[in-house]
């Protein structure tokens, strides 16, 4: 009875932050205040569906006939590698059946809807070539180059960029000369958009085609 509670345990306690774990890989935590709270209160939740699965893949081996320690071994592997398995099927689809819903809530109130991802996620979706150039809040030049990988992770706004071979960007352009390049973009082939991050004293102009 004891090594029954002590799998028990182990399962639920551990498997609820591998739910938190893909959920912030996928980009679907999304959490405001402190992190370290949001991930408990996050993995307590789905702790509870973790442990009726461990019930669940318990009962099914009983009927197999499984019995003893190879049941509690058994019982705890099948429910990680199932649990893993829904985390990264369901998250995302998950996240937008909510953000659904509260959509029609701010709708029935009259409120303006909301996007599904954060506001760094959604600045660098697409599949087009990226080209960007990031200043700090001062409008000091801060690096430039092609996006070729972002991270997906709330709290971590990092870039990887592939620098310009040209001449003529081997100096990159002040930010009142992109501020002016902007302002009249919808008469160009490409399109500017514009990232102020406060927290991290980040402005980023991102240059796509139309």
């Amino acid at each position: 009875m004891l090594n029954k509670i002590i799998a028990a345990l182990i399962t639920v306690g551990g498997i609820g932050y591998i739910n938190y774990a893909v959920a912030e890989q996928l980009g679907a935590a999304e959490f405001k205040g402190d992190k370290k709270t949001n991930q408990i209160a996050f993995s307590l939740v789905w702790s509870i569906v973790d442990f009726a699965i461990y019930l669940l893949v318990q009962k099914i081996l009983i009927h197999w006939h499984v019995h003893g320690t190879w049941l509690l071994i058994t019982s705890m592997l099948l429910t990680i590698v199932i649990v893993f398995l829904m985390a990264v099927i369901v998250t995302k689809p998950l996240q937008k059946l909510l953000y659904w819903f509260y959509n029609r809530a701010f709708k029935i109130s009259h409120n303006a809807p909301i996007k599904v991802g954060t506001v760094w996620s959604n600045f660098f979706s697409g599949d087009q070539t990226m080209e960007v150039y990031c200043y700090d809040l001062q409008h000091q030049p801060i690096a430039q180059g092609f996006v070729l990988q972002n991270s997906m992770n709330s709290a971590d706004h990092t870039l990887t960029l592939q620098p310009f071979e040209s001449e003529d960007y081997k100096k990159q352009w002040s930010y009142e000369d992109m501020e002016n390049i902007s302002q009249t973009s919808n008469k160009r082939s490409h399109k500017i958009k514009q990232l102020v991050d406060f927290d991290n004293n980040l402005i980023i102009f991102a240059v796509t085609e139309r």
